[in-house]
């Protein structure tokens, strides 16, 4: 099968995991940081530049190109990259940190948008198919004291994640809602979207006159034992 030619580039969710990500580091240092779905590995660029200490980093991604241009784009000896599906190149390894980038939202919105042309989504209905495959796994590659960093994204079924997450860790933190206006493709499948919103699969707004979707960020520690997941 012919690859993908896009790569995920730094956008506002990528912008709002580099935020919480640098406020967890703080002053830590020998961290074992796992980020997947890196894309163009800017989350972790972003992290070695401001960071006051040393720490490990691994970055994933299914696509070979942006495993690729990561590695030209990230500079730093303690790194290293693998292509692979989420947690599959990384067998047998505990991370302190876990940082998920993946796809993320409602498969049909996906589809018609053009934030997917050339690069796999397979998001699923909901949205949360590979963040489910994450949360599945966790428990393998997340010690028992670490912290999965991931955003929520209003364009999927934002209520089921927040469950999800909440069965699977002790204690979650939100951050606060950033609202960002949804581009012309939105407004050209109003109907197909209203739908959507129906059946709570999506989330947005309309407000001054343009639809509004939202972002924010989960901090989740302290993963429980067994797996809740469906």
């Amino acid at each position: 099968m012919k690859e993908k030619k896009r790569v995920f580039k730094e956008n506002l969710t990528s912008k709002l995991l580099q935020k919480e990500s640098l406020r967890i580091l703080k002053d830590s240092k020998n961290l074992k940081i796992c980020e997947i779905g890196c894309g163009d590995g800017n989350i972790s660029n972003f992290l070695i530049k401001n960071m006051k200490y040393d720490n490990f980093f691994y970055l994933s991604d299914i696509s070979n190109l942006a495993i690729k241009r990561a590695k030209k784009k990230t500079k730093y000896d303690r790194i290293e990259f693998k292509t692979g599906d989420l947690f599959k190149p990384w067998l047998n390894k505990k991370f302190d940190i876990v940082i998920s980038d993946v796809s993320s939202i409602n498969q049909t919105v996906a589809q018609k948008s053009p934030w997917y042309i050339g690069i796999d989504s397979n998001c699923g209905t909901d949205g949360l198919k590979n963040v489910k495959k994450i949360i599945r796994n966790l428990n393998h590659y997340l010690k028992e004291d670490g912290i999965l960093i991931i955003p929520i994204i209003s364009l999927s079924d934002t209520d089921k994640l927040r469950n999800l997450l909440h069965s699977n860790f002790k204690f979650l933190n939100e951050t606060n809602r950033i609202y960002w206006p949804l581009p012309n493709f939105f407004q050209k499948n109003i109907k197909l979207f209203d739908r959507l919103l129906e059946k709570n699969l999506i989330y947005f707004e309309k407000k001054f006159g343009q639809h509004i979707a939202y972002t924010s960020v989960a901090i989740c520690k302290k993963i429980k034992k067994g797996k809740n997941v469906k």
